[in-house]
C-alpha cells in the first residue's frame, strides 16, 4: 500500500532596519527581535529580550508572555508599545486591568520623566552586541565548572525526559518517530520525523518484513532527501534498507523491551556504529524508558550518566578541546552539557547570564 507522505519548509522572515515612524513599526520590529538583544532602560540598566512574545490582536497589551532578563532576574509577562513615553496615560492604560501583568514598556523616545515604575525600554536605545572572545576556551575548567558543564547536561537530560512524560497518548509513537530521527543529521532529520509520523500508523505485528520494508520504502520514496552537509555513508541512499531492517526488529517484533545488552547488539547487527547506538540510547530510548515511572527513571538515568562516545563530537572539540581531555569529551553528559551551554548561551551570545562563564 502506499502511503502519500509530504514535507513542507517554513518561511523564514528577513529583518530589515528599524525607522521610527508609527506604532505600527514599532509593533512590527519588536516582533521580529532576535533573541539576545540588549536594550537599555532609561537608567541604563541592561535588559535582554530572550523572547518577545506573543502578538495579541484583542484587547489589551500589543504582546503577551514575553521573557526578559533585567537586573539578575527572568521576568516573563507582557508587553505595550508606544511612540511616546507619555502615550500610556494618554491611551488610558493605567486604569484598565488588561495591563496589570505588563513588565515591559517599548517606546521609540522617552519622556522627561519616568511614566511608569516597570521597566521602560527605548527601541533607538538597541544596542548592537559586539562578539567579544570567550574567555572560557582558553581556560583550564576546574572541579566545580565541570559540575555547572553536567547540571547543563542534566537538564538536556531532563528535557527529553519530559517530551515522552507529558504525551502519555503518543508516547510510543514519538519513541518511534524520534529514533528515526535519530538517524538524520541537518535537514533529513527532519524529514525522518515527516516520514515516522507518515508510516506510525501502518505498525502491525502481522506484518512480515519484506511488507514493512515496502510501506517503508515506498513512503521514503515520496520525500526529497538533502546530501548537503551530510556523510556519504549516512545518506540516506546508503542507510534506508538498514534503518527499515532495524525498526523492524525493534518496533514490530518487540526486540525494544529486552536488554540493554541485546538492543546494542541488534544495532550492531543491522550494521550501525557505536556513535548511532550512544545518540539513540542517551536522546531517544532511555529518556523514553525513563519517562515511564520514578524507579525508571533512577535506572536509565544511571545508564545515561554512563554512556560514552567513541570519538569525540568535532565542534566541541574544536572549541573546548585545548582544556577538556579526550576523556572528558568523550562523556556523554558532559558532550550534552557542553551543547546545551552553545545553543543557549554561545549562539545568542549571552554571556551575561552563563551560568559557566559566571563561575570563573
Amino acid at each position: 500500500m502506499l502511503i502519500k507522505c509530504t514535507n513542507s519548509l517554513n518561511s523564514v522572515n528577513v529583518i530589515s532596519e528599524f525607522i521610527s515612524i508609527n506604532e505600527t513599526d514599532m509593533v512590527s520590529h519588536w516582533a521580529n527581535l532576535n533573541p539576545g538583544t540588549i536594550l537599555r532602560d532609561r537608567h541604563g540598566i541592561v535588559v535582554m529580550i530572550f523572547s518577545v512574545g506573543r502578538r495579541n490582536f484583542n484587547e489589551g497589551p500589543d504582546f503577551l508572555n514575553a521573557v526578559i532578563w533585567v537586573n539578575g532576574k527572568a521576568k516573563r509577562g507582557n508587553v505595550e508599545l508606544h511612540v511616546n513615553e507619555s502615550n500610556w496615560n494618554s491611551h488610558g492604560h493605567g486604569s484598565n486591568s488588561r495591563y496589570d501583568d505588563v513588565i515591559l514598556h517599548v517606546v521609540n523616545s522617552f519622556a522627561r520623566s519616568p511614566v511608569l515604575k516597570i521597566t521602560t525600554v527605548s527601541l533607538e536605545k538597541l544596542i548592537q552586541k559586539k562578539r567579544t572572545n570567550c574567555p572560557i576556551p582558553n581556560l583550564e575548567l576546574s572541579p566545580s565548572q565541570l559540575t555547572v558543564l553536567m547540571e547543563m547536561g542534566i537538564h538536556r537530560w531532563k528535557e527529553k525526559v519530559s517530551f515522552y512524560q507529558h504525551r502519555h497518548g503518543i508516547r510510543n509513537k514519538n519513541y518511534f518517530i524520534e529514533s528515526l530521527a535519530n538517524f538524520g543529521s541537518g535537514e533529513n532529520r527532519t524529514i525522518y520525523r515527516s516520514l515516522g509520523d507518515c508510516i506510525f500508523s501502518s505498525i502491525n505485528k502481522d506484518l512480515s518484513q519484506s511488507e514493512w520494508n515496502n510501506i517503508f520504502f515506498e513512503s521514503a520514496s515520496n520525500f526529497k532527501w538533502h546530501r548537503g552537509g551530510t556523510m556519504p555513508a549516512r545518506h540516506p541512499n546508503m542507510i534506508l534498507e538498514k534503518i527499515s531492517k532495524w525498526s523492524y526488529d525493534t518496533f514490530i517484533k518487540n526486540i525494544n523491551f529486552k536488554s540493554i545488552k541485546e538492543l546494542k547488539q541488534n544495532f550492531v547487527l543491522h550494521g550501525f556504529g557505536q556513535t548511532t547506538w550512544v545518540e539513540w540510547s542517551g536522546n531517544v530510548h532511555f529518556p523514553f524508558m525513563a519517562g515511564r515511572s520514578s524507579s525508571d527513571y533512577s535506572t536509565f538515568l544511571n545508564h545515561w550518566m554512563r554512556l560514552r562516545l567513541p570519538s569525540s563530537y568535532g565542534a566541541l572539540k574544536k572549541f573546548f578541546g585545548g582544556r577538556l581531555t579526550q576523556s572528558q569529551l568523550k562523556s556523554y553528559p558532559i558532550a550534552q552539557g557542553l551543547l546545551y551551554l552553545k545553543k543557549h548561551f554561545c549562539s545568542g551570545w549571552h554571556c551575561q547570564i552563563c551560568k559557566l562563564k559566571r563561575s570563573i
